[in-house]
């Protein structure tokens, strides 16, 4: 059974945050943010870590000007970071089309890092071309379901039981967000 995830601590303010695109020197911390969340099977269909080498060609694959990666520094420590993945392999009618991905240090969650910088994102996305933000998630995920909720993404499907994490059939939840060229997100 996976592990529940931390209790609410203290909401942090953005101001707090740095939050900047990342260079390939913060793939170490990417990495390690990512793999810490492999064993609490609630955000990532890996059931190994992975390793940096492993993620150089697709950290390359970000463009700071059309899928970003970002990390949050608090006193100077990645807690978090957040992309932008081209969406179906990056066919070209698609261009407008984008996945968006978020890791939280395990030490960092529940206070609120998540919904700042997916709002974040958001608000960048018009600057980006992007006018279709995709957020996919496992169906037990249900802090990802309530910020999808409250930025105003939609349910589009539920692919049920198509994953096995930690022995246990998962779900997959996409959820669109439909975004104006012009908008700037409130």
């Amino acid at each position: 059974m996976p592990s529940t995830p931390p209790l609410a601590g203290p909401r942090l303010a953005l101001a707090q945050l740095r939050v900047r695109d990342a260079i390939e020197a913060d793939l170490p911390a990417i990495v390690d943010i990512y793999n810490h969340s492999i064993p609490g099977a609630w955000s990532t269909a890996d059931t190994k870590p992975v390793t940096v080498a492993e993620r150089v060609d697709w950290f390359r694959k970000h463009d700071p000007l059309k899928r970003p990666l970002w990390v949050a520094e608090l006193d100077g420590q990645i807690v978090a970071w957040i992309g932008l993945t081209s969406f179906y392999a990056g066919r070209p009618a698609y261009d407008a089309t984008a996945e968006v991905s978020l890791y939280i240090g395990t030490e960092f969650q529940r206070q609120g890092i998540g919904s700042q910088l997916k709002r974040r994102m958001i608000e960048h996305c018009p600057k980006l071309g992007v006018t279709t933000l995709v957020s996919m998630h496992f169906d037990h995920n249900e802090a990802t379901r309530r910020i999808n909720r409250r930025l105003g993404f939609e349910e589009a499907g539920h692919l049920r039981e198509i994953a096995v994490v930690n022995g246990q059939p998962r779900g997959l939840v996409i959820s669109l967000l439909r975004i104006p060229a012009d908008a700037i997100y409130s």
